[in-house]
């Protein structure tokens, strides 16, 4: 076997182990179990800001985040990847027929005359999705502002860059953050950022943040008990929590008289 087909074998082993670890049944089953209180939060920020279950939403990254959504709104989209190829342990685990797809790669927001013509939307849902872009954020940002009628509103979450566990982790010398993915249909975490950060990215673009607010999403399931009620301790201070959510809305520019 020549130093090129051993290269190719090798390659081909690691990918195919790490589909079976982050796109298979047991990933999407975990991560719907894992998340399942960020969905539900997510949805009562919608309904605080948006309470109109009439109004055209649409959910970036189709995901069972989409179902509950679909509980309480009846005129629901989502955007994203074609749905046949997009099979990251992110995916629902219930079926979604009903629910209408916009084939968009995220990827392609740098192109503005490629931004799929969809419409207007009263509430756009942009939920774990940033931190796994490999493009500046100002062009997906500038993307999604565009879809939002004059008093729509963006509600993003991610995670916090600057959460406790991770300076925990590089205080110790180990990196807190995820390496590069082979399979690049599903990236894990290219870029987290800060409060600071997204608010100047998104105001950049002429997105207003009207509201944040840190959260802990994520709880310690089966790990070490006093670990996690150290860390429980310390993300009392809320920058240290893991994961944060922002509201935006177009900012509205007064012409130059």
């Amino acid at each position: 076997m020549s130093s090129v087909e051993n290269a190719e074998r090798r390659l081909a082993q690691l990918l195919k182990a790490e589909i079976a670890n982050t796109c298979g049944e047991e990933s999407r089953q975990n991560y719907f179990q894992t998340h399942q209180k960020r969905f539900a939060d997510i949805l009562q920020l919608c309904q605080r800001f948006v309470p109109n279950s009439a109004a055209r939403v649409l959910d970036i990254g189709r995901s069972e985040l989409t179902a509950y959504l679909a509980n309480f709104y009846h005129d629901i989209h989502t955007l994203g990847l074609d749905p046949s190829i997009d099979d990251g342990g992110h995916r629902e685990i219930h079926a979604m027929d009903k629910v209408p797809h916009i084939t968009f790669d995220l990827s392609n927001s740098p192109t503005v005359s490629s931004w799929p013509e969809c419409g207007h939307f009263d509430l756009v849902i942009f939920s774990e999705v940033i931190e796994h872009l490999c493009i500046a954020p100002e062009f997906v940002f500038a993307a999604l502002g565009s879809m939002l009628t004059e008093q729509g509103v963006l509600i993003c979450s991610t995670p916090n860059a600057a959460d406790i566990a991770k300076r925990l982790r590089l205080a110790f010398g180990i990196n807190p953050y995820e390496r590069l993915r082979l399979y690049s249909i599903n990236p894990g975490h290219v870029r987290e950022y800060t409060r600071h950060e997204l608010r100047e990215i998104a105001g950049s673009v002429g997105l207003r943040c009207t509201s944040h607010s840190y959260c802990n999403w994520i709880q310690n399931r089966g790990g070490n008990r006093i670990k996690a009620i150290i860390m429980k301790f310390l993300r009392l201070y809320t920058p240290f929590r893991s994961f944060q959510v922002f509201t935006f809305v177009r900012d509205k520019v007064v012409p130059v008289s």
